[in-house]
């Protein structure tokens, strides 16, 4: 199955080859793979973000979410534990959920390599 980023390099590929062909675009078909990449490279993270197609543990929207549900839990839970009133302000919450989203992207890109070294077949077979 193909992800969200995939198909759109795919797209911009098919974009980059089709102004390439046309005679009235001074660029050479060598061209293609350069300005593909180098648009891809600019423009492919901004979109996937602005969709919500990334992966749900690189979501701030989903760590927010997460950190807000937790968060009433928590500081009472907390209170009790060591004995003092423990409060998390809302910027304390949005930190928490930038730090967890960051981790989260650490995570998935350490079990992508795991995964990959764990492989048995080489990629595209």
């Amino acid at each position: 199955m193909m992800d969200a980023r995939q198909k759109l390099e795919n797209k911009i590929i098919g974009a980059v080859v089709s102004a390439v062909g046309n005679p009235a675009v001074p660029a050479q078909p060598g061209a293609v793979s350069p300005i593909a990449e180098a648009v891809t490279k600019k423009i492919a993270p901004e979109i996937i973000a602005a969709t919500n197609n990334e992966p749900w543990w690189q979501s701030r929207v989903m760590w927010g979410s997460i950190v807000a549900i937790a968060a009433p839990i928590a500081a009472p839970l907390l209170s009790w534990v060591i004995g003092e009133t423990v409060t998390i302000s809302a910027d304390e919450q949005a930190n928490i959920a930038a730090a967890l989203a960051a981790a989260g992207s650490a995570v998935g890109g350490l079990l992508a390599i795991y995964g990959r070294f764990r492989a048995r077949k080489p990629i595209g077979e």
